[in-house]
């Protein structure tokens, strides 16, 4: 019995988006990321680029992105990113944007200046994950007491020993030779 070999399917570079096409036609680059699986158009931004793309797709009447749904907060093996879910209300199209950093200072340009909501989810990201935001009108720690230490969504978080949760199982040193921020490269 012989066996065909499959040959695997070539890897097809995402096509360019309508807004990857109007943010270049603006003079912005961004890398198309393809499409989500709710069909929504995903970009990637160089973080010196993120406040003049957004103001431009929250201004122009053709994107007019109003509402700015969530910025969540992610850890990757080499780099921390931001996404960015954008909605408008009037043309009912989504676009989901990420901006990467290194991990060893993660700092974003905060869009506050943009849209009032980013406020609250650049503070959870900078209390969750560590992240800065230049120009933010008031980052400061949004869920954990001011004294908290360490950043409770990073893979290499130890949590504080106390009389609720006693004493950690692993030593500090076993948790950061475990974790996925140490065994990147």
């Amino acid at each position: 019995m012989s066996e065909i070999a499959e040959t695997p399917e070539p890897i097809v570079p995402p096509v360019p988006g309508e807004f990857e096409i109007f943010l270049k036609e603006n003079g912005i680059d961004s890398k198309p990321l393809g499409k989500d699986s709710q069909d929504v158009e995903m970009l990637e931004l160089e973080s010196k680029n993120l406040v003049k793309a957004c103001i431009f797709l929250k201004e122009n009447k053709k994107t007019n992105f109003d509402l700015l749904l969530l910025i969540t907060a992610v850890e990757l093996k080499t780099s921390f990113q931001c996404v960015y879910l954008l909605h408008s209300l009037s043309t009912k199209k989504s676009l989901r944007i990420k901006v990467s950093t290194g991990k060893e200072n993660p700092v974003f340009h905060s869009v506050t200046s943009v849209w009032a909501t980013a406020n609250w989810y650049e503070r959870e990201a900078y209390d969750m994950m560590g992240f800065k935001f230049e120009g933010h009108p008031d980052l400061k720690r949004i869920l954990n007491p001011d004294n908290w230490e360490g950043f409770p969504l990073r893979k290499d978080y130890i949590p504080p020993s106390d009389a609720l949760n006693g004493p950690h199982p692993v030593s500090e040193k076993e948790m950061s030779d475990r974790t996925l921020s140490k065994h990147s490269k």
